[in-house]
């Protein structure tokens, strides 16, 4: 039952809105169309809306403050023009009444603004402009010839601006959205008391060009105000010196003030900075950034290098301004480095007149420039084979500014190279031109370790068989870890170990890995490799021990093939494939595939000395992933030292499985007092297999016999909503799984939703 409180309020308001109601079909109501927010019920037919007025409370205890916001800047003139109501009403109050706290409340007139606010305050000329037309574009202004289209689009993209820029200054003015009828003080509410708003049109439009959608805040209590907490998450990225861009992730304000405060300076030592107000007006956003719409960026530039505090505030729609409620702490770097030494001579002796012994270097450099922040210099070493890719530095402490010559202890290392790196107090660096050390080495390399061999064969055709006359065989090794000094690797080979050992690479190899071609065409089944090292002062290591290599042979194996006692059940596909027995047999691949054009998938690598004791059958019982669209396809593929392998026919199987699975789906639901609306939600445990599906929703209403079929969600969705039920109805549901494939899943349980009879 409907009370006599929104009876009469919704009798009061379509008395305002009858125009509207007039161009509305007659059966707006039947059509089942949701009534505005809260008690009051306006019916209206939503297609006919074509504007709407957005409104919001704020209260103070001794008072109520409204804003609202029309929708576009014709929405606004117009209700300029016709004024708007603002009516009240006591939530929940037992002898109902409709307060009129104002009507036909228009904005204040020209000659009220000029006599109230002074011609220095901006932004009450901004609003002067917008509403009385100070300083906008006339009809001959425009860049395209007047009347065309393009002038028509440069006088809408104007009125766009303007309007956003009256409701900007009305955000940061109370007293200015009250001048602009966008904003009314209720001085009338009682503490504690709650209330309803309505903001609607004088007079509403007679020809259907605007119809809207009146303003409602509901249940407005009215306490006293505490402001809340604005907590975004901010960031900074340095684009120069001393500039950064300060962001921040915020959805709430539209415009805002930036603070800043220095703690310390550039040496470290802290400061007592005061705040400063970064931006003189309020900062907007207008550019739309790739981090989305409710990132922020704001360009700042600082006096000197240090450590700063920043906090940001925003505008709120009632002229308050909240500050963050943390601070983002900025450390502004010196990114400047100084000039760069020059690296003179490099002097090496033996303090022992041993060579062999105690080594140092002596370095000598030049800096033209000691710069104020200069904390000194850094001697590095690099050699690839000692420091691996990184810059090794030779002096425990930084060498004073003053300073240019460092001694150093360079015992056990090799030639390689020298560098001087100058840094200041940032940790600005400036590296010196790299020179080369050379250093004595009487210590030959081991011999390298674990030489290995891969024989490769090229994949040809059958009929290429008589034009194949090479293979390759990647030879590995592994250098001793003793060795750091290593420059590089020779190979030598024979046909036999009788032979003599041949050196087989003719320029130097520098990694630990060669590829070597091998001829099949000739009479020797074996081929013979060994490696040795050389290091950089071109002492030759030991040779390694030898490996041997089996040269390939190019017959291929016999063709495996299917038995005939192959079958097919609820437990999988059970196949039996028979391969050669040839002697030189190496291994199987069994591969699978989902219809004609499906990718191979090896399933099953099986070493043929492994079948011997089973008869040379391959046994494979498979349970694929059931479908009920495609066939599965298998084969066998044989594999022995030649480089070429047989394939088996391919042979194919439906494996479709059952249509119900039995799935647990917990259904539970609710009929929504505040939406109107029935909500379902579920949850299912883990499904029996991977494939696409969607849930499907199911309905029958009291006195029907059948369910109904309501729709379906996306697989992500685990929740379904209900308009349909009137006052005192109920329904019963459930939910299924239907899989794209056509299989189904068992039902969930049945519930019972009932609306009220309110």
């Amino acid at each position: 039952m409907v009370s006599n409180k929104n009876i009469l309020l919704g009798a009061m308001l379509l008395m305002s809105t009858a125009t509207a109601m007039a161009q509305s079909p007659s059966d707006s109501i039947a059509a089942g169309q949701p009534p505005m927010s809260g008690d009051t019920i306006i019916y209206q037919e939503p297609t006919l809306i074509t504007t709407k007025i957005h409104a919001q409370a704020r209260t103070y205890g001794d008072s109520i403050a409204l804003r609202w916001v029309p929708e576009d800047y014709v929405s606004w003139k117009y209700l300029c023009q016709t004024g708007v109501n603002v009516l009240r009403t006591e939530t929940n109050a037992e002898n109902f009444a409709i307060d009129t706290l104002a009507y036909a409340l228009k904005p204040l007139s020209e000659e009220g603004f000029r006599a109230k606010y002074a011609l220095n305050d901006s932004n009450a000329l901004v609003a002067l402009g917008v509403l009385y037309g100070e300083g906008r574009m006339g009809l001959n202004q425009t860049q395209n010839m007047p009347g065309t289209l393009g002038a028509s689009m440069e006088h809408n993209n104007e009125q766009d601006l303007s309007f956003a820029f009256a409701m900007l200054v009305a955000d940061w003015r109370p007293d200015l959205a009250r001048d602009m009828a966008v904003g009314f003080l209720d001085r009338t509410a009682q503490p504690g008391k709650t209330y309803d708003y309505y903001i609607q049109p004088t007079r509403w439009e007679t020809d259907g060009r605007l119809i809207f959608e009146p303003g409602v805040v509901e249940r407005v209590r009215n306490n006293e105000y505490w402001p809340g907490i604005f907590d975004p998450q901010m960031v900074d990225s340095l684009s120069s010196p001393r500039r950064h861009v300060l962001g921040w992730w915020d959805h709430e304000y539209s415009t805002y003030e930036l603070y800043r405060r220095q703690v310390s300076d550039g040496d470290g030592n802290a400061t007592d900075g005061e705040w400063v107000h970064i931006n003189p007006k309020p900062y907007l956003s207008v550019i739309e950034l790739p981090q989305g719409e409710d990132y922020k960026a704001y360009s700042d530039s600082v006096p000197s290098f240090g450590v700063y505090e920043y906090v940001v505030a925003g505008h709120d729609a009632f002229g308050d301004v909240i500050p963050s409620a943390h601070q983002l702490r900025v450390n502004v770097y010196d990114n400047e480095p100084p000039t760069a030494p020059q690296l003179k001579t490099i002097v090496v002796d033996y303090p022992d007149n041993d060579i062999r012994g105690r080594t140092r270097a002596r370095i000598i450099w030049e800096k033209d420039t000691l710069e104020r922040d200069l904390q000194g210099y850094i001697v590095r070493y690099y050699n690839a084979k000692i420091s691996g890719e990184t810059w090794m530095e030779l002096n425990d402490q930084i060498i004073p500014p003053a300073d240019t010559m460092f001694v150093a202890d360079v015992t056990g290392l090799r030639t390689g190279m020298l560098q001087v790196a100058a840094y200041d107090r940032s940790g600005n660096e400036a590296v010196s031109f790299s020179q080369l050390i050379e250093l004595h080495d009487f210590k030959a390399p081991a011999a390298p370790d674990s030489l290995s061999a891969q024989v490769i064969v090229p994949q040809l055709t059958p009929l290429a068989r008589e034009d194949m006359k090479r293979a390759y065989v990647i030879l590995r090794w592994k250098p001793d870890p003793t060795d750091d000094d290593i420059m590089h690797y020779d190979i030598a080979f024979a046909n036999d170990t009788t032979h003599t050992f041949q050196r087989l690479n003719e320029l130097a190899i520098n990694e630990t890995w060669f590829i070597d071609s091998l001829a099949l065409d000739v009479n020797q089944k074996y081929i013979y490799y060994k490696v040795r090292a050389t290091d950089y002062s071109t002492n030759e290591g030991e040779w390694s021990p030898w490996i041997q290599v089996k040269r390939p042979h190019i017959t291929p194996p016999t063709q495996p093939h299917l038995e005939r006692s192959t079958s097919k059940d609820e437990e999988g596909i059970h196949m039996e494939w028979i391969v050669g027995t040839d002697a030189d047999m190496d291994y199987h691949n069994a591969y699978r595939r989902l219809g004609e054009d499906g990718d191979w998938e090896l399933i099953g690598r099986y070493d043929h000395d492994s079948l011997t004791a089973h008869n040379y059958t391959i046994v494979i019982d498979d349970r694929p992933t059931y479908n009920r669209q495609q066939r599965y396809y298998y084969y066998v593929e044989s594999f022995n030292s030649s480089p070429f392998t047989s394939k088996s026919l391919a042979v194919s199987f439906l494996f479709q499985g059952p249509k119900i699975w039995d799935v647990s789906l917990k259904l539970i639901g609710d009929y929504d007092e505040k939406t109107k609306q029935t909500r379902l939600v579920w949850d299912t445990g883990k499904l029996p297999f991977d494939a696409p599906y969607y849930y499907c929703i199911y309905r029958r209403a009291a006195g029907e016999e059948r369910y109904e079929y309501m729709g379906n969600v996306p697989a992500d969705t685990l929740e379904f909503t209900d308009q349909r039920l009137n006052p005192g109805e109920q329904a019963e549901y459930y939910v299924m799984i239907q899989w794209r494939d056509g299989r189904q899943s068992t039902l969930s349980n049945t519930i019972t939703v009932k609306r009220s009879e309110k």
